[in-house]
């Protein structure tokens, strides 16, 4: 993996105050927020564009979109075609759609592909007797229950052999995340193209840069997906499709506003339909060099303040796929330091401001099948017992993170040095 670490410590040693967010959190000192009005605690997001903790902050490009959207009744359908065909136009694709999520997308296309338009079969779904129902994936994840719940048998594979020996008359899909197939991606998409059955990629946290669409769509998948509400800072309920135009016509018919789809709770309305539009044509113009170097600016701050603490060490890195912005790592022995990352995560979290940083354990999955060794990291990171994500962070942010940060540290390293 290609990475960069800079400490950018001439900047942070003469005081350099961080550039302004490309979308800044829209605030008053002056004025109570709404959470404040209903008791909710805010907090300083270092984890990253993550549903758990709310996932992005929408620009007012977004925003504006939105309201003159709510101003008005629309034709849902006629509306989602007409925002596809726009989208689709991004990536060169024949159509496209909005979804309440990635994971409705998925959803979405699977019923789609099992039932297609056909009201009767749209009816049935989840029961899929007498169709085709098998969906091939190649391994489990949080992510498959939106291919369960529409009635489909999941048959994973493990290797381009077994590939070819699971496609029969049953298969109606093959799903796979971009970056964790089992199988080569290129290769399993030509077999399925080969054999007849539509290919599902899922990229929901693919961007920024916002050219990993044409990424994703250089595949040739039939469908392929990602997140509308994480680094295209768009609607949180939102999630864009594109595909060919026939599928993306049957996973449309198999949500809202179609009536008795399995689809039809994972609804997504005009404002969502138009935010998303909007956030994509926002993205398109970002300058992802720009927002990288106001995004260091930032992990410099704290990286500087860590690097001060005896036995801390702190490093900015670039993931390789997927949420390619800036991120730091922060490590100390914890043996040593008789600090864990859990006590410390918790300190953060439990303290004045909440904070929240990334451990590598995702406080989203109902039940890990399998718990992740201590010493496990998630490939493509750099090592680290804390990692911090940038594009998350608020102008401001970086310096309470860093006292935070301090106040937990100093003492475990100091204790350190006296044992």
């Amino acid at each position: 993996m290609s990475t960069r670490r800079r400490f950018l410590q001439s900047a942070a040693a003469m005081g350099l105050a961080a550039p302004a967010a490309p979308a800044a959190r829209k605030s008053s000192t002056a004025a109570r927020s709404i959470y404040d009005e209903l008791g909710v605690k805010t907090l300083i997001n270092g984890q990253g564009v993550v549903t758990f903790y709310s996932c992005t902050l929408m620009p007012p490009e977004v925003h504006r979109a939105m309201e003159r959207a709510s101003e008005h009744y629309v034709e849902i359908v006629e509306l989602q075609r007409a925002v596809g065909a726009r989208l689709a136009k991004f990536v060169d694709y024949e159509a496209a759609m909005v979804c309440s999520g990635s994971a409705a997308c998925i959803a979405q296309a699977t019923a789609g592909c099992i039932a297609g338009m056909d009201p009767d079969k749209i009816y049935r779904l989840p029961d899929t007797e007498g169709m085709k129902n098998e969906v091939i994936i190649t391994g489990r994840s949080p992510w498959d229950r939106g291919i369960a719940l529409t009635g489909a048998k999941l048959v994973i594979v493990r290797s381009l052999q077994e590939l070819e020996s699971a496609i029969n008359e049953k298969t109606a899909m093959m799903e796979c995340a971009y970056g964790e197939s089992a199988v080569p991606l290129k290769e399993a998409i030509a077999i399925c193209k080969q054999r007849g059955v539509p290919f599902m990629l899922d990229g929901a946290a693919t961007c920024p840069p916002f050219e990993r669409l044409k990424t994703l769509a250089s595949f040739g998948a039939d469908l392929f997906c990602v997140s509308g509400g994480k680094g295209l800072q768009g609607p949180q309920c939102s999630g864009l499709l594109f595909g060919r135009k026939d599928l993306i016509e049957a996973a449309l018919h198999n949500g809202s506003p179609f009536e008795g789809s399995i689809c039809r709770p994972m609804k997504v309305g005009k404002e969502e339909i138009v935010g998303a539009l909007a956030a994509v044509e926002w993205s398109s113009k970002r300058d992802y060099a720009a927002d990288c170097r106001v995004w260091e600016a930032r992990l410099g701050v704290i990286a500087k303040a860590m690097n001060a603490i005896p036995g801390v060490e702190a490093e900015i890195y670039y993931r390789k796929m997927g949420n390619e912005v800036p991120h730091l790592a922060v490590r100390w022995d914890e043996e040593a330091f008789g600090l864990t990352k859990e006590q410390c995560i918790e300190a953060l979290r439990t303290g004045e401001p909440h904070i929240e940083v990334y451990n590598g354990m995702g406080r989203e999955l109902v039940r890990r099948r399998d718990p992740q060794p201590k010493q496990a990291r998630r490939r493509g990171d750099a090592n680290y017992v804390i990692s911090i994500t940038s594009n998350t962070l608020q102008p401001g942010d970086e310096k309470r993170v860093a006292q935070r940060l301090q106040e937990i540290l100093k003492p475990a390293s100091a204790r350190a040095r006296k044992a």
